[in-house]
């Protein structure tokens, strides 16, 4: 049975096709209703829904000054409430923003939603107000209280949002936040769902390029022992043999056209050569280079210089390292750790290679479907054109096409003026939490239909550990307070004083 919240009734020319007021019960003195909660009332079209944007306090015996000042002077007030009850001039008032009139179709003892339609007729005064049956919210938000992904609850209320797991990675998501704001914490409960959800549901794999290091606790924590791998990237190699002469050129651009023609010819010799069997380095291209008796000096003295560049990054080998064919499983993560290398074009090349054999086995069905966690995504898919970020082609690639194949994408960012609008604008669902630089905002905007002014303020009011849940993975936005990790990281307790105090017991 539906509870009663309260009773519309008119306020400040409402309510209309767009909005209804009501006055909150006071039945307890504490009261359900919250900002960001859904109800509903019975309108002439129906069952009209709506969630609370706004609530305002009114008391009729403050809004006059004069009033005040007696109050203020009254050397003993408690007399003064005595002859005038101020609580009892007091009431809450809800605003709410109507999203439409269900219709349903009944189904036995289930109420199904047939469909929802626009008002065109405003709510009733004196028609109660009550708050939505969990049954009738889950459809109408299109959540899976039964398999889905739980995040947290609704905002302001004790509902779980629990979201479907195709709804939300089969066509990309984005988690958006200042630094702080709680991303890291929310990709770790997303995590945690996916490795602890039930075999026979169906999991993707999960790859997750760890920029600071700052997931490698899930390999410790013994309820995921045999799921969580931690690559260490110091021993990354990329197969040279894998590559061509245009694959040389795409991580070292200076390489000219006619050098690469000339490469070309190098890696077609040394291709046959049998004492070699196919397994050969960046040095063995060199040596055969400076072997060569014929072709351009100056020409073959550049691709020698280009070459060692590459070869001094200590990327290239013989062998791909890990082997990227039998690196993944299903219900498992593989995490790839940055948290050693600075260098930002090294680590373009190693997630440029990452990305583009992952896809390719994927295209050809030699991997399970998987999904793929780009911590600081703006540092490897910047907007800027200027930015000749080697990763950037293949993100987007993966963003418009991935899918087809079951290759799902997740993009961490704290500056999303920073990331790409052709790949932002491919993330269909957004989990946004506080954000507050205007132009971050702004970019939000233009790259999503979906985000309005409303809700970019919302946004950067937004506290720790509270998103904006919008997009495909559910049919309307909605704030949502994160749940608590079931598996903290030590990372939680360092404070900066710790740490202080930490490094002075060491060096004294």
């Amino acid at each position: 049975m539906s509870i009663k919240v309260g009773t519309v009734f008119n306020f400040s020319q409402l309510p209309d096709v767009s909005k209804f007021p009501f006055v909150i019960n006071k039945s307890n003195k504490r009261s359900p209703v919250r900002k960001g909660l859904f109800v509903h009332t019975h309108s002439e079209e129906g069952y009209l829904i709506g969630v609370i944007e706004r609530i305002l306090l009114l008391n009729e015996y403050f809004s006059d000054a004069l009033t005040i000042k007696a109050y203020n002077n009254n050397n003993n007030p408690n007399i003064l409430r005595g002859l005038f009850p101020t609580e009892e001039f007091e009431s809450a008032i809800a605003i709410v923003n109507c999203l439409g009139i269900i219709e349903f179709e009944e189904d036995g003892k289930e109420k199904n939603i047939k469909k929802i339609k626009r008002m065109s007729y405003p709510a009733t005064p004196g028609a109660g107000v009550f708050l939505i049956e969990e049954e009738i919210l889950n459809r109408f938000l299109g959540l899976d209280p039964l398999h889905g992904l739980h995040i947290g609850k609704i905002k302001g209320s004790t509902h779980e949002v629990k979201i479907n797991m195709d709804r939300l990675l089969n066509k990309h998501f984005a988690i958006l936040s200042i630094s702080g704001g709680g991303k890291s914490y929310l990709t770790s409960i997303l995590i945690e769902e996916l490795l602890s959800r039930e075999e026979e549901l169906g999991t993707p794999s999960i790859i997750l390029i760890d920029v600071h290091g700052e997931y490698s606790y899930l390999e410790q924590i013994q309820a995921l022992q045999g799921k969580v791998h931690v690559q260490n990237t110091s021993y990354f190699q990329i197969a040279v043999p894998k590559l061509n002469a245009w694959g040389f050129k795409k991580y070292q651009d200076q390489i000219s056209n006619v050098q690469v023609r000339e490469l070309s010819k190098y890696l077609e010799n040394i291709r046959k050569d049998k004492e070699l069997k196919g397994t050969f380095s960046i040095s063995h291209i060199i040596e055969q280079i400076e072997n060569d008796p014929g072709g351009n000096k100056n020409t073959k003295q550049a691709l020698i210089g280009w070459l060692e560049e590459l070869n001094r990054l200590n990327l290239f080998g013989t062998q791909e390292n890990p082997n990227m064919k039998e690196l993944l499983k299903q219900g498992e993560i593989t995490i790839f750790s940055f948290q050693q290398e600075i260098n930002l074009r090294k680590k373009q090349i190693m997630l440029d290679y990452i990305c583009n054999r992952l896809f390719y086995l994927r295209r050809v069905d030699k991997i399970p479907p998987f999904l793929l966690i780009i911590e600081e995504a703006h540092q490897f898919c910047p907007e800027a054109a200027e930015s000749k970020a080697i990763s950037k082609s293949i993100i987007e690639t993966i963003a418009r096409e991935g899918r087809k194949f079951m290759a799902c994408l997740c993009l961490i960012s704290q500056r999303p003026k920073k990331l790409s609008t052709t790949v932002l604008s491919q993330c269909n669902s957004k989990m946004i939490l506080n954000i507050k630089n205007p132009h971050d905002l702004k970019h939000l905007m233009d790259s999503s239909e979906a985000i309005t002014r409303e809700h970019a303020n919302l946004i950067s009011s937004l506290g720790v550990g509270e998103v904006l849940l919008m997009g495909n993975a559910v049919n309307h936005p909605i704030f949502i307070e994160v749940r608590e990790r079931k598996y903290p990281s030590s990372l939680e307790s360092i404070s900066l004083s710790i740490t202080c105090a930490k490094w002075t017991r060491m060096n004294n």
